[in-house]
């Protein structure tokens, strides 16, 4: 009766897998451990142990666990991928269901080939193809996204970006100015329409003769090298001095201010009548050259009448001594002036010169008045006496007086005699020749250029 149930546990076993069973040839063996001398199996209860094994069972000898009884025998279970145990034939086991991971679903380590895309791989095809869409490092070969233009491709970024001049099958989309992206045959792209920055709406970054006045570096811009028109090519606006002509406005541009060379400063070219002498040219140009006083022939080639040129201009001018010198009678306005004698003169003062004066002791003379011209002021009285003092006169022996009449302004500078009177009535001992001239200024006076006496004690003579 045990062995009977002994059987049927391992045709149950049999049927999970877990034991295989073998019919033996010939009677029944006494495999199966027993627990008495009376415990035996039957052949039907063999067959019945075996009624549930599968045909594929082992067939070599099974790894025993205990004695043998009959033809069924127990072994342990097979290995099984998946638990997480690492069995004889396996080279990894995870127990996980993932196949992509670092151990396969079939417990084998994870290579290039094996026909699954590990994380660190392009792609895997399990093949040995080199030149397939997948190569056999596992790399993206033939194919659009590679980054690499193939076959029919027009591009290949590599990318997944369909508007950015490569579209995400491999044909050129043209990168769009303005949205902000520099792409392809594009120098800048700053996203707006804005002709006065440092992008253009072209896409080309602004320069000097592009057509567009940039806000911050440019006064003008009319898209040439020109530098004849309103606009030179430095991007400046033309203006006279800026040394290039402008066509149409100007005549001529030297970059000065000087008037009297071949390009005035308005940009004209010199002519006689511009009122500018061009040096080396004009010898005069008063712009209206009529021939006038002080003005200039209509050839600029002499000038007009002018106080200075030696003749006097009846109404225009008062005098003309052919020169422009102060003081010499005649003023650089061709105005008559006082004469140098009625500016520069020394004074003779002396009460004692004064023909009223009379004293034996008193003895000065006039040896060294030098030829100078002198003025009778203050005391010594205003002009010489004209008729003779009486000796011992003027702090003097012999006094000199006038022997002759006093000039008008219109005369000039005239000479006279001077007398020194002496003994015995000699009116005229001794003599000399001085010069008088009669200031014309109010009141007028004279003056008198007074040579040394001829001895001494002479001495000239003032009077009231």
């Amino acid at each position: 009766m045990r062995d009977r149930l002994l059987a049927r546990s391992l045709a149950a076993l049999a049927a999970a897998g877990l034991v295989t069973a073998t019919a033996c040839s010939g009677g029944p063996h006494n495999d199966f451990p027993s627990s008495g001398s009376d415990s035996a199996t039957t052949s039907a209860d063999a067959d019945t142990a075996t009624a549930g094994m599968t045909s594929e069972g082992p067939t070599s000898d099974p790894t025993t666990t205990g004695e043998t009884s009959g033809s069924t025998t127990m072994t342990e279970p097979p290995p099984t991928c998946g638990d997480g145990q690492l069995d004889p034939g396996e080279e990894c086991d995870d127990g996980n269901a993932v196949t992509n991971d670092e151990c396969s679903n079939a417990c084998k380590l994870p290579f290039c080939g094996d026909g699954i895309k590990q994380a660190d791989e392009d792609c895997d095809d399990g093949n040995d193809v080199d030149d397939d869409s997948c190569t056999n490092a596992c790399a993206a070969g033939i194919g659009c996204g590679n980054g690499s233009i193939e076959g029919g491709e027009e591009c290949d970024d590599g990318n997944d970006i369909d508007d950015d001049g490569c579209a995400n099958d491999c044909t050129l989309n043209p990168a769009v100015c303005g949205d902000g992206v520099v792409g392809d045959g594009e120098e800048c792209d700053d996203g707006n329409d804005n002709n006065a920055d440092f992008c253009t709406e072209g896409c080309k970054s602004s320069f000097c003769g592009d057509g567009h006045v940039h806000a911050l570096l440019e006064e003008c811009d009319d898209g040439n090298n020109e530098d004849t028109d309103d606009c030179l090519a430095t991007c400046v606006p033309a203006s006279c001095g800026d040394g290039f002509v402008h066509d149409g406005v100007e005549e001529c541009d030297d970059t000065n201010d000087d008037n009297t060379d071949a390009c005035v400063a308005d940009c004209l070219n010199a002519s006689c009548g511009d009122g500018f002498v061009h040096d080396g040219v004009e010898k005069c140009d008063d712009g209206i050259n009529d021939g006038s006083y002080n003005g200039c022939e209509p050839d600029c080639k002499n000038p007009g009448p002018f106080c200075g040129d030696g003749v006097l201009e009846p109404g225009l001018e008062e005098c003309d001594d052919g020169n422009n010198a102060p003081l010499d009678g005649c003023d650089a306005d061709c105005v008559t002036e006082l004469p140098p004698e009625c500016l520069n003169y020394q004074e003779l003062s002396e009460s004692t010169r004064n023909a009223s004066f009379n004293d034996p002791m008193v003895k000065s003379c006039d040896n060294a008045v030098g030829d100078n011209w002198y003025r009778f002021t203050g005391a010594a009285g205003t002009q010489m006496p004209t008729t003779a003092p009486p000796i011992y006169s003027c702090g003097t022996d012999a006094p000199g007086w006038l022997n002759g009449a006093y000039p008008e302004i219109d005369d000039g500078a005239v000479s006279r005699q001077v007398c020194f009177a002496w003994l015995f009535a000699e009116q005229c001992k001794w003599s000399t020749n001085v010069q008088i001239r009669k200031c014309d200024v109010e009141p007028p006076y004279y003056v008198f250029k007074l040579p040394n006496t001829p001895q001494c004690n002479l001495r000239y003579c003032g009077a009231d």
